[in-house]
């Protein structure tokens, strides 16, 4: 165990020293246009390796392209366009193919976000439920082809994140399960049998509200956000699965003292997330909700290997305080608690699980609040250490 956590700590650091090397010339790469007394327009481009890590992947290289624009009314303070396109290839003989495009128009008063993704993603399954052994560990691989997406609406047409927002969300999320471990778990039939054991089409369309008030998108410091979701899957959109699912994300920040300069990268900063998803019996295994980092990156509970613990109920609580270091670095630490449940009745707070960690930054775009981000996680159910390579910030 000690050799094995000395191995990720070293492919960390090299980790490290890649992402810096990575965006040494990033400034190269940025296209800025021209400033008046009216009219600021920022516009750009990057052209990069991205290296990460997390137990999900191992070792991973992005190659992809960010294009950013400013929005045509020329306000620098409203948030900018960006469209991102790459590939990543991982140790673990992953790949994924993806754009996602983030969209402000009519003076930042609509949002379109997407998420397009073909990939084949080889991966292991512990089983259904919130007691999952590690003997319980099967490999499968799975491919997938996604269109997932959202377009809000302000209906104070005062922007975004300025008042409550409505939106209507769209999910069409093909899965097919192309190896499985014979006798395993997903092998079984009958009865016993895993709702989506052999893949198939999930496709559905719901509303949500929603309320942002947070000053980015990314890194945020200070602001609330707060998002509902209901989404219906039926076989009139062509799923080969029907049922519900309800989401809801909580997101508070506060900065205290006098923020550090933008061109210094970081702020004394407290984030919390509350974070709940509950689905009905049809929603395949796939989708469900659990611990752990997922596909995209997103950290739902850092020090969990993702999927360890899975249901189709999902309720979490983090938070995490951000701070500045020196010049361009930055620290942080984190602590979170959650569970995994057949129902939200079945919800246990008796059995949640818990998990600290703390991490580095490095702000590689200062003014974007772009950053390199290092995180140690440690789930105490498991008894597991981690480590974390990405960019920006968990949540």
């Amino acid at each position: 165990m000690k050799n094995l956590i000395l191995k990720r700590f070293a492919a960390v650091i090299l980790l490290i020293l890649l992402g810096i090397a990575s965006f040494a010339d990033l400034q190269l790469f940025a296209q800025e246009t021209f400033t008046t007394a009216t009219i600021t327009t920022r516009t750009g481009w990057r052209v990069l390796p991205v290296p990460g890590y997390a137990p999900e992947t191992l070792l991973s290289l992005t190659v992809g392209g960010l294009y950013y624009f400013s929005q045509p009314d020329g306000d620098s303070t409203n948030r900018l366009n960006q469209i991102f396109g790459g590939v990543q290839y991982t140790l673990r003989n992953q790949f994924v193919a993806s754009v996602l495009p983030e969209l402000y128009f009519n003076h930042e008063n609509i949002r379109l976000f997407g998420q397009f993704e073909v990939s084949r993603y080889p991966d292991y399954f512990y089983g259904v439920g919130n007691d999952m052994p590690e003997s319980n560990r099967e490999p499968f691989t799975i491919f997938r082809a996604a269109a997932i997406g959202s377009m809000w609406f302000s209906l104070n047409g005062q922007g975004i994140r300025n008042g409550v927002n409505v939106g209507m969300y769209f999910d069409f999320d093909y899965q097919n399960v192309i190896e499985r471990q014979p006798g395993g778990l997903l092998d079984r039939t009958g009865a016993d049998s895993i709702v989506g054991r052999n893949g198939g089409l999930l496709a559905g369309l719901g509303l949500s509200l929603n309320y942002d008030k947070r000053d980015r998108t990314v890194s945020a410091r200070t602001g609330e956000f707060v998002d509902m979701r209901l989404v219906t899957y039926s076989h009139l959109l062509g799923s080969n699965f029907e049922g519900w699912r309800g989401t809801l994300d909580v997101r508070k920040y506060w900065t205290f003292n006098t923020p550090t300069a933008e061109s210094e990268g970081f702020a004394n900063t407290l984030a919390v997330q509350l974070y709940a998803d509950a689905m009905t019996s049809g929603i395949p295994f796939f989708r469900m909700g659990f611990l752990g980092t997922t596909i995209n990156g997103a950290a739902l509970e850092r020090g969990y290997y993702g999927g360890r613990f899975r249901d189709k109920t999902l309720g979490l609580v983090q938070a995490e305080y951000r701070f500045p270091i020196w010049w361009r670095f930055g620290g942080v630490v984190f602590a979170a608690t959650g569970n995994v449940a057949s129902t939200p009745s079945a919800f246990d707070f008796t059995t949640l699980k818990y998990s600290i960690g703390a991490g580095l930054r490095f702000a590689l775009v200062p003014e974007e609040r772009i950053n390199l981000r290092i995180d140690f996680g440690y789930g105490f159910a498991t008894q597991t250490l981690y480590p974390y390579v990405s960019f920006t910030e968990a949540f």
